[in-house]
């Protein structure tokens, strides 16, 4: 009997505030198009995220054609949304038991964000800048705790040079605790980097796994190749006209049909040129039935 782990997965619930969609075109496969990804929709409500991209869990995408309009391949990122915010301080939240004895929690506070409220962000993934402004690659926090906090006049608790924060629900900032917030089990000269104030940094949501593919717009498809190899169509030998109709029996194209004989050498050269003004009397089903 094999021992092992059980369970199953669940598909994530998400609105669009939860979801980031960018997006990257080139031409070809042997052009490197656009260099960085852009935005697909800049600000959508939850009806329209519906509408274009499912709900529940389980997503049907539909691509504008406003945007996805050339032929050639667009390159698509479905990511857990994130927003930048600067961190306000790096401090303690201080709160007191029956017996009011404080305890103090190390964390980061930030500011109040008006589509969040507490322990609305429980879960998510800290990414931080440094002084140039660039991501600090593969280093992240995951938060455990976000409340809403004020600025504690008076503590008992002595940490030298910093601001301590207290519990309040109509605070104007969010106390954030991250993990891991150790360092070492072992030392205890190493302090753990939860970040500091006037640091930038990237919160982003954990409810799904970002997922890259690539889209390729054509202007034939299998359907309409079919038409050319298998379809109805009609040769007028008179005038050379040869017409393709669709399963319904609806013009699709339409060519010239000529011979040419050669300039300079003896001999004929068949063509086939694409028609630019459609002449709508050779009607298959009209000529068939004739």
């Amino acid at each position: 009997m094999a021992v092992g782990i059980y369970g199953s997965k669940k598909l994530a619930d998400v609105t669009s505030e939860d979801v980031d969609i960018l997006y990257a075109y080139s031409a070809t496969r042997e052009e490197l198009g656009d260099v960085q990804l852009k935005p697909l929709y800049g600000n959508i409500t939850d009806n329209e995220f519906r509408k274009m991209f499912g709900a529940d869990g389980a997503y049907k995408m539909r691509l504008p054609s406003s945007t996805f309009n050339k032929i050639g391949y667009y390159t698509l990122l479905i990511k857990p949304k994130s927003f930048e915010v600067e961190i306000q301080d790096c401090s303690y939240v201080v709160t007191s038991n029956q017996n009011e004895i404080e305890i103090s929690k190390k964390g980061i506070v930030i500011p109040k964000l008006q589509f969040q409220g507490p322990a609305s962000i429980v879960g998510y993934q800290i990414e931080y800048f440094d002084v140039n402004d660039v991501k600090v690659k593969n280093f992240h926090r995951i938060v455990t705790s976000s409340d809403l906090v004020k600025v504690n006049p008076s503590s008992t608790l002595s940490v030298a040079g910093s601001t301590t924060y207290y519990l309040d629900p109509a605070g104007t900032s969010m106390f954030l605790t991250l993990t891991p917030d150790e360092v070492s089990l072992i030392s205890d000269l190493q302090v753990p980097n939860l970040g500091e104030a006037g640091q930038k940094i990237l919160v982003t949501n954990t409810f799904f796994d970002p997922i890259m593919m690539e889209v390729e717009m054509v202007d034939q498809t299998i359907k309409t190749l079919s038409y050319g190899l298998y379809g109805n169509s009609t040769r007028d030998l008179e005038t050379g006209i040869y017409s393709i109709t669709d399963g319904n029996g609806n013009l699709y194209k339409q060519y010239n049909l000529y011979t040419r004989k050669k300039q300079f050498t003896n001999g004929k050269i068949d063509i086939k040129e694409e028609r630019t003004q459609i002449n709508y009397d050779q009607n298959f089903l009209d000529l068939s039935q004739a």
